[in-house]
C-alpha cells in the first residue's frame, strides 16, 4: 500500500466512523453548535509512520505492516514520518443528512 493510500484510507475510515456515529447516537457527537455557538475547531489526526525506500520500487514509498517486515523485508534504511492533519467534525457537511438539518435549524432562528 502507498503512503497516500494509507493517509486516505484512514482518514475516510476514521471521519465516515464519526459520520455513521452521529447518526446512530442519541447524544450529540461532534454537533457543531454547542450552547447556542457555533464550534468549528480542529482535531489533528496524527500519523507516525516507518519509511523504507527500495530502489527496486523505483524509489516509491510503500507501507508495510509488522508482519511484512518480520517475513523478510528490510528494514535497515528505515525513516519515521511524523505529520497531524486538521478534521473538522462539527463543520456541517451536505453529505451527512444530521449536519444537513443541523444547519437548516440555525437558519431558523
Amino acid at each position: 500500500m502507498t503512503l497516500e493510500e494509507f493517509v486516505k484510507r484512514t482518514l475516510l475510515e476514521i471521519t465516515n466512523g464519526v459520520s455513521a456515529a452521529q447518526l446512530e447516537s442519541l447524544v450529540y457527537i461532534a454537533p457543531g453548535p454547542v450552547e447556542n455557538e457555533t464550534v468549528l475547531e480542529p482535531s489533528l489526526v496524527n500519523f507516525e509512520v516507518s519509511v523504507t525506500v527500495n530502489k527496486d520500487a523505483g524509489g516509491a514509498i510503500t507501507i508495510w505492516t509488522v508482519g511484512d517486515l518480520k517475513a523478510g523485508a528490510s528494514s535497515e534504511h528505515t525513516n519515521r514520518v511524523s505529520f497531524g492533519v486538521p478534521v473538522y467534525f462539527q463543520a456541517p457537511t451536505a453529505r451527512n443528512p444530521k449536519h444537513f438539518s443541523l444547519k437548516e435549524k440555525q437558519g431558523d432562528r
